[in-house]
């Protein structure tokens, strides 16, 4: 079986200048595998006749059978990619007249005036299969260059996501088919993980598909997690699936508990699953993360049935008004100790008579307190039915990173004591000696205490 050479050209001056993320291309690379065809390569060209009249005829020189472009099917002067596509491979340009209907009626119902320059939108290289864009005005359209597919979308996510899925796959799959072509099936699947630093990582899995061309392993950091991507081919379907599958549950085994997700679900969402599954409450007491956990915490859909309160105590007078934090603790200990992490985890539980009680407090920085605590200290303590615990955690010395990783590890403190494993004792990155030793347990015990109450 021969490999079905895909490429993905995305266009606009907005991306190359860093103004958006460009999600369209991993978008069409992740749909392409589940046809079993992997992208071979990536461009991002800005809005210029030369750049990408030169990619299209590199495309279809180079053997490309597929190439997938975003952007530039717009009204604007910028939009060029329907007349560079023409003008590269000498086709006319023809205007489509019902997709002209078509946008006038869309003005008309929302009670706008359709301008004329809209009108642009349906002009269409000769022979040029339209593809109806039912979210916007703007159509792709599909066109068969000798042994090459070309299919052009808008830039817009969410239209292109839809044609994608409903204009373009259907179409893949049926040139496919029409024409004998098969790709070498090939299966991949996403892992998530926390604790661990990317090169930790890879050098734990280092065993893991060694060997074996057919088994690869990628990996990618997506603050504050790192993702392993892990891609299986074989001759036959079953044969991709089963190399997969046996690679995946080998990291399953080999990481535990720092694998969080098989899929690309972040942490808040698994935590949000689990606390509706087990229909648990939280309340929440946060001081150096301003308010980040809680609203990670509500990025779900139903949160509002596990989340009872939340609290930004912070400042020392807040701390003591709303959860009756002792003066004298403050003053002895500071803000940033065990016994006010105890305290916050605890009062928030009874003052709402929620199943969890958690608070964060620590230096994010730049500064450090009046106690000389250093830039990155992190307490966490969480109150439940069978007591109070609190663990310190050491950081960064970057603000940023350290309120997201402080609501990170408060969110897998949730997530562990849900689902009944120990909480985690590493700081991160996750530290460990330079061999793996599955026997051996890590090396890095920050100071933990734990308080029943």
């Amino acid at each position: 079986m021969r490999q079905i050479d895909a490429w993905v050209l995305t266009i606009g001056d907005e991306l190359l200048r860093g103004e958006i993320v460009d999600s369209n291309k991993s978008f069409f690379s992740e749909r392409l595998l589940r046809l079993d065809i992997e992208t071979t390569r990536h461009v991002t060209v800005a809005d210029d006749p030369e750049p990408i009249s030169e990619q299209l005829r590199a495309a279809t020189s180079d053997g490309a059978r597929i190439v997938l472009i975003s952007g530039g099917l717009g009204p604007t002067r910028d939009d060029i990619t329907t007349e560079v596509v023409a003008r590269t491979f000498s086709l006319p340009l023809e205007r489509d007249q019902a997709t002209v209907d078509r946008m006038r009626s869309y003005f008309a119902s929302v009670g706008r005036e359709m301008s004329e320059n809209n009108a642009k939108q349906a002009d269409f290289p000769k022979g040029a299969e339209i593809l109806a864009n039912p979210l916007g005005t703007a159509p792709g359209f599909m066109l068969r260059i000798e042994d090459c597919l070309i299919f052009c979308t808008p830039g817009v996510p969410r239209e292109l996501y839809r044609m994608v899925d409903q204009e373009i796959l259907p179409r893949i799959a049926e040139e496919r088919a029409a024409n004998g072509a098969a790709a070498r099936p090939v299966r991949a699947q996403l892992l998530r993980t926390f604790g661990l630093g990317e090169s930790t990582l890879d050098q734990e899995l280092s065993d893991i598909a060694q060997g074996d061309p057919n088994l690869t392993l990628g990996f990618r950091t997506q603050f504050p997690d790192n993702l392993v991507r892990v891609v299986a081919r074989g001759d036959v379907p079953a044969e991709a699936e089963s190399k997969l599958r046996h690679a995946v549950d080998a990291i399953r085994d080999r990481l535990g508990a720092t694998l969080i997700a098989e899929s690309d679900q972040t942490l808040e969402a698994t935590v949000g699953e689990l606390l509706l599954q087990h229909e648990l409450r939280i309340a929440v007491a946060e001081s150096c993360t301003g308010g980040l956990l809680s609203h990670l915490l509500t990025e779900n859909p139903g949160s509002s049935k596990y989340l009872l309160e939340s609290i930004v105590c912070y400042s020392n007078a807040s701390k003591m008004r709303e959860l009756g934090v002792s003066a004298e603790v403050l003053r002895k200990d500071g803000a940033v100790s065990e016994q006010v992490a105890l305290q916050l985890a605890t009062a928030m539980r009874s003052r709402t008579g929620a199943d969890l009680g958690i608070a964060v407090t620590g230096i994010a920085g730049p500064d450090s307190d009046e106690h000389d605590t250093p830039i990155g200290t992190l307490w966490i303590a969480l109150a439940t039915s069978t007591g109070t615990r609190a663990r310190q955690y050491q950081l960064t010395r970057d603000r940023g990173r350290n309120k997201r990783l402080a609501a990170q590890i408060a969110l897998e403190w949730i997530r562990r004591t849900v689902i009944g494993l120990e909480l985690p004792d590493e700081t991160f990155p996750r530290l460990r000696s330079a061999a793996f030793d599955p026997a051996k347990p890590s090396s890095s015990h920050p100071a933990r205490s734990e308080q029943r109450t």
